[in-house]
């Protein structure tokens, strides 16, 4: 399972449980607990990046310890001690940043975020604006416009865990990944 795949799958469990008991906002404090320990912590982050890991008792029992005190919700006690089980502890904030996402989208909030070539303003950012207020179910966005020269041209958009990339270098890197990979792009080709 990919890093992505398991992540969603931790914040859905750690979302589902902490909607079904009435305590999205308790989790979001808890979350952010955890996320200011690590960061506060560099004794934490070494443990968390360790390799090779210790045995899996000892890491959920260092997990208890770095995280006593942070995290009140039961469920996220245990899913810090299944992920301590697993070493899968380095995708806290990917969890963190997901389970926000899913509690925005239950607030009918969506956080939009575009990142285009060169800076969009005046009428074009209200036409960008218009057209991402359409793209979303009902609700409102709140979308953060950013400009990074890299892209060389055009934008990407990203929609909670949606990508859109309409940028000259990530049409680059497509190219020059079909180039390094001929025998699947043409299965691609072929399949379509």
């Amino acid at each position: 399972m990919t890093d992505a795949v398991q992540s969603r799958a931790y914040a859905r469990a750690l979302f589902g449980a902490a909607r079904a008991t009435g305590t999205v906002d308790a989790m979001r404090t808890d979350l952010a607990n955890v996320l200011g320990a690590i960061a506060d912590s560099p004794e934490l982050r070494r443990w968390i990046a360790r390799r090779p890991p210790a045995a899996p008792p000892r890491r959920v029992a260092d997990a208890r310890r770095f995280f006593s005190g942070r995290a009140s919700s039961p469920a996220l006690r245990c899913l810090l001690e299944q992920m301590a089980v697993w070493n899968h502890l380095y995708l806290i904030p990917d969890v963190a940043r997901r389970f926000e996402a899913a509690a925005r989208e239950m607030e009918g909030r969506y956080g939009v975020q575009v990142l285009s070539a060169a800076p969009i303003e005046g009428p074009a950012e209200a036409t960008l604006r218009h057209r991402l207020s359409a793209a979303v179910p009902s609700g409102s966005i709140e979308i953060d416009l950013r400009s990074d020269p890299r892209l060389l041209a055009g934008l990407t958009v990203r929609i909670e865990d949606r990508l859109i990339d309409a940028s000259l270098a990530g049409r680059l890197a497509r190219l020059r990944q079909s180039l390094a990979n001929p025998g699947r792009a043409a299965a691609a080709a072929a399949s379509a």
